[in-house]
């Protein structure tokens, strides 16, 4: 699918072309690196992580290597945008808004499209970011 920015430029959102970790996720039990987000705790895999974020490489096993890589807080996502960030990592598909936030409205696909950016954003995720802009246009196109 190719898209334009607002300059102009053609920007390309392929879908990438690595295969699904086909890891459990939400298995604590094979996990080597938990979240805390809200109080919530989610259970990931460093290696999956690593190889989808350049964020999170340097953040596990680079320069900026947390001091506790068993358990990071994260302080500024709330805790359904921190799991649809994890679900996009894990599955390079743009999350289920009903699946994470337990809701079947505009209103919920509107909130998701509005945090989860910044949080792509945060991670260098560029393509998640494109797949929340298609997202958004959607739902203001809708709406007209």
């Amino acid at each position: 699918m190719e898209l334009l920015d607002q300059s102009g430029k053609e920007r390309h959102l392929v879908q990438n072309h690595t295969k699904p970790y086909m890891i459990r996720q939400e298995s604590s039990e094979e996990s080597d690196v938990q979240f805390e987000v809200e109080g919530e705790i989610f259970a990931a895999h460093k290696l999956v992580l690593a190889a989808r974020s350049p964020v999170f490489k340097a953040q596990l096993f680079g320069a900026l290597k947390e001091q506790n890589t068993k358990c990071i807080r994260v302080e500024d996502i709330k805790a359904p945008v921190f799991k649809a960030l994890l679900h996009y990592l894990y599955w390079d598909v743009y999350p289920d808004v009903e699946e994470f936030l337990g809701l079947n409205s505009k209103w919920a696909k509107t909130v998701m499209a509005q945090h989860l950016p910044s949080a792509a954003d945060r991670y260098a995720l560029e393509r998640l970011k494109l797949l929340c802009e298609t997202k958004i246009t959607n739902i203001l196109t809708s709406t007209l």
